[in-house]
């Protein structure tokens, strides 16, 4: 008898002790909104959960440096346009020398010529990134990280966009001394037009691209969000279900724990009773 009561006893504190584990959990996975608060609540999970994080955060970097990229092609989109109202505004020029048979007309179209020459080559050189011109050579090309895997890069190459002969061609382009040679001025004009306007296609291709892979990392991240909810949020209807549940059975089993110890007393009582007696 008396074992079978104190065996009572340990099996009601047992399950208060249980449902006192319970309730804290369902109480933290409702004040965190997370049903893993840590690594022993799900081992596996945690460390998937983990593991998604990163993928996000590196996702959200790929994309900074996809938009620092996409700044950098607009820069040169911008300037490009620039160089083309430069070289349109020239090959007029050149084909107002071409018909002008005064060779003083001529000199002040080549003096013109000249100033949208710098014009030109002050668009050029303030077209930098990190420092550095990439429209006159001097930065051939840039590598975009665009992904979160090592190599995951799109190369940015530039053209050179200068006057010199290395880049446009423009500069020996001489209006002034006859209307032939203005008239050979035209068709140099016309070939720095065309190479201008290829690389504006170019450019704008890059822009298309950078966006795309934007997109696919916004995508991947809304991904691994969604997958990392799945593993991390907590169901909190389904936890204010176990909460109240578990408070029921902290009730009862603390009723049982205070009933078996009052008549665990009252034994103990009896037995010194009939020992003394």
């Amino acid at each position: 008898m008396i074992n079978t009561d104190f065996s009572n006893s340990y099996i009601a504190a047992s399950a208060l002790n249980k449902a006192n584990t319970e309730a804290g959990t369902a109480q933290q996975r409702i004040s965190t909104s997370q049903k893993i608060n840590t690594a022993k609540d799900d081992p596996a999970g945690y460390a998937r959960a983990i593991k998604l994080k990163s993928y996000i955060g590196s996702y959200s970097k790929a994309i900074d440096n996809i938009n620092s990229g996409v700044t950098l092609v607009q820069s040169v989109d911008s300037s490009l346009s620039q160089v083309s109202e430069i070289l349109t505004k020239m090959r007029e020029l050149a084909v107002q020398a071409a018909g002008e048979s005064n060779a003083t007309t001529r000199a002040t179209y080549q003096t013109t010529f000249s100033s949208y020459l710098t014009d030109l080559s002050s668009v050029v050189s303030q077209t930098t990134y990190n420092g550095s011109s990439v429209m006159d050579g001097t930065t051939a090309s840039v590598d975009v990280q665009t992904g979160i895997d090592s190599g995951s890069t799109k190369t940015l190459t530039f053209s050179n966009m200068s006057s010199g002969a290395s880049g446009l061609n423009i500069s020996g382009v001489d209006l002034s001394t006859s209307t032939a040679t203005a008239s050979t001025g035209i068709t140099t004009l016309d070939t720095a037009i065309t190479t201008a306007t290829s690389y504006m296609t170019t450019i704008g291709a890059y822009e298309d691209s950078l966006s795309f892979s934007s997109e696919l990392n916004n995508q991947n991240i809304q991904n691994k969000q969604s997958e990392y909810g799945s593993i991390m949020s907590a169901d909190l209807a389904k936890e204010a279900t176990n909460l109240a549940a578990a408070q029921i059975r902290q009730s009862s089993a603390a009723a049982m724990v205070a009933q078996g110890n009052l008549m665990n007393r009252e034994l103990v009582g009896y037995l010194l009773r009939a020992y003394t007696g």
